[in-house]
């Protein structure tokens, strides 16, 4: 994963200046500009499953070279 992508905070005060610019007609791309809470909640979630994946695969492999030890 990609430690530079960028995300959307909702907690992030600085970024109205950049929503200030979007017009305030729906039908000119107003509303579809908004950016969707739920991508930050989502993209949250999958760094914590990587985290996660990351972590089992270092434990079986601590695991498997335990094994290996102990049989030789």
């Amino acid at each position: 994963m990609d430690k530079n992508q960028t995300f959307f905070d909702p907690y992030n005060f600085n970024m109205q200046n950049s929503m200030q610019q979007i017009p305030n007609d729906p039908t000119i791309n107003g509303i579809d500009n908004l950016a969707n809470p739920m991508m930050y909640y989502e993209q949250q979630y999958m760094y914590y499953r990587y985290l996660t994946q990351v972590l089992e695969y270092k434990i079986k492999l601590k695991e498997l070279e335990k094994l290996n030890n102990n049989n030789t």
